[in-house]
């Protein structure tokens, strides 16, 4: 699953590379986004790919926003098209959500270790997505068996995608033949270090959340 990751990259930087318009928001640089807290997405338009925020966290259009019920912020791309919540979605409400890094956690001597995943060339990136509209826009982060190179770590992540297989999930492909073209690609170069668990709490969101261990404290983590 992927329960936290970052979005600390410049803004401009972001919207260049996906090709996106800047939008009516305040972006805050992140380095430790949880559920309910609100994600920058791209979803598709008659003009092009537009840029929002969302809430991190779908919530179903059956489920009352009222009433309390963990908000679902994965979505298994193996069981998309048999679960009512997501069959209507992967046709017609595709999104990416933007992101330059995220968080696993591994066991190590009954301790939870946490690692910081990004591309080898630290480039941003984009989460596959589905979202609801509704009066609070909510979307979920659709996640896959893991590449080798991270298998040790945890054996879920998420779908990543570059600009060009971005514009093709936002566009009208249908699920099944974008799956087979895009979803099923494994060849993404990731690369991962630990980290602090300061991450492991939400207020934390700083710099420090992704800086590699130090020796000393590496060596404290594991015994």
């Amino acid at each position: 699953m992927c329960g936290r990751f970052t979005l600390h990259t410049p803004l401009d930087k972001i919207l260049t590379y996906f090709g996106l318009p800047m939008g009516d928001f305040e972006y805050k640089p992140s380095y430790n986004i949880a559920p309910t807290q609100q994600v920058l997405t791209a979803t598709p338009t008659p003009h092009g790919p537009n840029s929002s925020v969302m809430r991190w966290g779908l919530i179903p259009p059956w489920r009352p926003q009222d009433k309390s019920g963990l908000p679902l912020i994965n979505a298994r791309l193996e069981s998309l098209t048999e679960k009512r919540t997501f069959r209507p979605l992967v046709d017609n409400s595709r999104c990416l959500i933007m992101a330059d890094g995220f968080y696993e956690w591994k066991m190590i001597n009954g301790r939870k270790q946490p690692y910081y995943i990004t591309l080898q060339d630290k480039q941003p990136f984009a989460f596959a997505g589905l979202y609801e509209k509704g009066p609070q826009p909510s979307c979920t982060i659709i996640t896959m068996d893991s590449q080798s190179s991270i298998q040790d770590i945890h054996h879920r992540m998420p779908v990543i995608l570059t600009p060009e297989q971005g514009r093709i999930w936002l566009g009208s492909t249908p699920f099944p033949k974008i799956r087979r073209m895009i979803l099923g690609f494994s060849d993404t170069e990731l690369t991962y270090y630990q980290v602090s668990p300061i991450v492991n709490s939400p207020r934390n969101d700083t710099p420090s959340c992704i800086e590699p261990l130090e020796p000393k404290h590496l060596a404290d983590s594991l015994f």
